[in-house]
């Protein structure tokens, strides 16, 4: 998707007022640019999950800016007037555990985003078997969800997280249980599906395997984000071999 990725200035976030008050965001400054994938870290208690709440709209932050490609979408308030479909339609989200629906086949478990949008079944359904295709999961689009190994269910859980072509996929701990080689992979996979989707992706993380891997990182103290180039090594090699 054209436009800027995703722009947060200057975001803050305070829970009660008086001297009762916590701000867990004070200053949060973050650019993702579209195709591009970036790490956020930080101890617990630092304010990562609230700044994840504030980038998915699932909580309102106190103050600062936020842009979703070209719109602006926070400034001071909510400058959209459904909130539930900006979280359906133009964010992704990849959770630790896939979350895959048990009654629903591969295909249908994709498609459900895009149908609840609106999408025509059928097309739905064909950009859902496009996403398997790409994923290398097209195979199992017939398969229910208790069929799949746990490489596999993550995998479609990538592809149900992409399927309304959301400017930006935000990814909680997506590798948390998987074993190094798997756990590159999922990373390999998520820079694949950026570049060849335009979309901008931040993976919130605590794990040590991924971290070297990314170009770019925000560590967050405090409630205020600290920008860091990252190692940047490359996860081919690692992850070449085929995850179950």
């Amino acid at each position: 998707m054209a436009g800027n990725g995703i722009r947060i200035e200057h975001l803050s976030k305070r829970y009660g007022s008086g001297d009762t008050a916590v701000d867990a965001l004070k200053d949060v400054n973050m650019e993702v640019a579209p195709g591009e994938v970036v790490g956020l870290i930080g101890p617990s208690g630092s304010g990562k999950s609230t700044l994840l709440k504030c980038l998915g709209a699932v909580i309102e932050p106190s103050g600062g800016r936020m842009l979703l490609g070209d719109d602006l979408i926070y400034d001071g308030r909510w400058r959209v007037t459904d909130i539930r479909a900006l979280r359906r339609d133009r964010i992704g989200f990849v959770f630790q555990a896939p979350y895959l629906i048990p009654f629903l086949d591969v295909t249908d478990n994709v498609a459900l985003p895009s149908m609840l949008a609106g999408t025509d079944n059928r097309a739905a359904r064909t950009r859902a078997r496009e996403l398997l295709r790409a994923l290398d999961v097209e195979h199992r689009a017939a398969a229910m969800p208790s069929q799949l190994s746990g490489g596999e269910q993550q995998r479609v859980a990538i592809a149900r997280g992409l399927v309304n072509h959301p400017p930006v996929v935000l990814a909680d701990e997506p590798t948390a249980p998987l074993d190094s080689r798997r756990a590159l992979a999922v990373i390999r996979i998520l820079n694949d599906m950026a570049k060849a989707f335009q979309t901008a992706i931040i993976v919130v993380t605590h794990d040590e395997k991924i971290i070297p891997t990314f170009k770019r990182l925000y560590h967050i103290r405090d409630g205020v984000t600290h920008e860091e180039r990252g190692q940047g090594l490359s996860i081919e090699a690692e992850a070449d071999a085929p995850a179950a």
